[in-house]
């Protein structure tokens, strides 16, 4: 899935360069911020790329590892055991909640700091506001994750429904070009998926210097899409097959 995924984030890109003509790339985004040593095509492209790359890392992390981890532990018969401890539901949930939230704080740091360090883009950083979208990303993605994981039994099965979820989101959402390039249809899907939300909030935040009140409406989306796919996965998920 990682191969599939890297040679389709290689094509999305020289489509976004090469196929639709672009020699300076249409960023959406106040520049400001962005330290312009390199040639402006080069700094605007890498600053409009860069928080995508993160919210595609924090995606990743949560469909693949949550959503495939959970039907490998059915396979091997831990979820079994783990139904004769006194182990609630709740609990081994918010455990992968939490395992999200601390990769995709150290998945920010190196991701942020290869892109100010080779890319030379001039991230503004709000510490606290950044940590907060970091944790909701990173759930949200988890809470789907674990949401994939307890409809799928097997993890054949998983593999198959994460791709369902995982390449619309990637290639639908203001990742590698901005919304403004997809026909008005498709945009109307992208604009209530998760990771355009995050994809949003972080350009927001790290390129523009956005404060909480410009972001509030994509961190409530974010979060809504956590409490719904939390409440449905908790009446999915069983630690055995038997109902």
């Amino acid at each position: 899935a990682q191969i599939i995924s890297s040679i389709f984030q290689k094509l999305a890109l020289e489509i976004s360069k090469k196929t639709l003509g672009l020699k300076r790339f249409p960023v959406e985004v106040n520049l400001k911020g962005i330290e312009k040593k390199r040639s402006i095509e080069n700094a605007s492209y890498s600053a409009f790329f860069i928080p995508g790359a993160l919210a595609i890392a924090l995606m990743s992390m949560g469909l693949f590892t949550v959503g495939g981890g959970i039907p490998r532990e059915r396979e091997k018969g831990l979820l079994r055991k783990f139904a004769t401890t006194p182990l609630r539901k709740l609990y081994y949930g918010l455990a992968f909640m939490f395992q999200s939230a601390i990769v995709a704080l150290v998945q920010a740091v190196i991701i942020i700091g290869i892109g100010a360090l080779v890319f030379k883009v001039n991230f503004i950083i709000q510490p606290l506001e950044l940590i907060v979208i970091l944790i909701l990303g990173g759930v949200a993605f988890a809470s789907l994750g674990f949401l994939i994981g307890s409809i799928a039994k097997t993890s054949k099965a998983s593999e198959g429904l994460i791709n369902v979820f995982y390449f619309p989101m990637m290639f639908l959402s203001p990742v590698f070009f901005p919304a403004g390039l997809l026909p008005s249809v498709v945009r109307k899907i992208s604009a209530v998926l998760p990771s355009t939300y995050l994809v949003n909030v972080l350009r927001k935040s790290l390129i523009m210097g956005s404060p909480f009140s410009k972001i509030f409406t994509d961190l409530l989306s974010l979060g809504i899409w956590i409490l719904a796919t939390a409440l449905l996965a908790s009446f999915i998920f069983r630690w055995t097959e038997e109902r």
